[in-house]
């Protein structure tokens, strides 16, 4: 059996340094704070630019649709004019939303298809414009 000398007295230097100083745990705090306020930015930025790709998808894909279904409908099918497609855009676009359809003569035996789509991307209006062509002949024809 061992038999263990054990300290009678405290280390009077050990107990003074034992634990944290005022400056140090002030310094903690600082760049505890800034990390999170770091990381918090972070956060925020990477939420607004998901949001500003899921716009632009949104966007895309209706202008994609509806030139579509132009193109389906034909040449002979479309008129020259303006028309207000505000209400056929998609709901997760934010307001103000305003969407605009101009069909028009390119030149001979071509129509000329412009769509511009204009949404509030976090108080800032972003706008897209689409031009396409629609020949008489069509796809594919002779």
């Amino acid at each position: 059996m061992a038999i263990y000398n054990l300290p009678t007295k405290v280390d009077k230097t050990a107990a003074k340094n034992a634990g944290f100083t005022i400056v140090e745990l002030l310094l903690a705090i600082i760049v505890g704070a800034i990390m999170t306020s770091i990381t918090s930015m972070i956060v925020i930025n990477q939420s607004h630019i998901s949001q500003r790709g899921r716009d632009a998808i949104l966007s895309n894909s209706y202008a994609e649709t509806k030139i579509e279904g132009l193109r389906s409908a034909g040449y002979n099918n479309l008129t020259n004019a303006t028309t207000d497609v505000t209400g056929e855009l998609p709901d997760e676009l934010k307001e103000p939303r305003s969407g605009s359809l101009q069909i028009s003569d390119g030149s001979t035996g071509i129509k000329q298809v412009d769509l511009t789509i204009t949404y509030s991307d976090q108080g800032t209006p972003r706008t897209y414009s689409y031009k396409t062509y629609i020949g008489e002949l069509g796809v594919g024809q002779n």
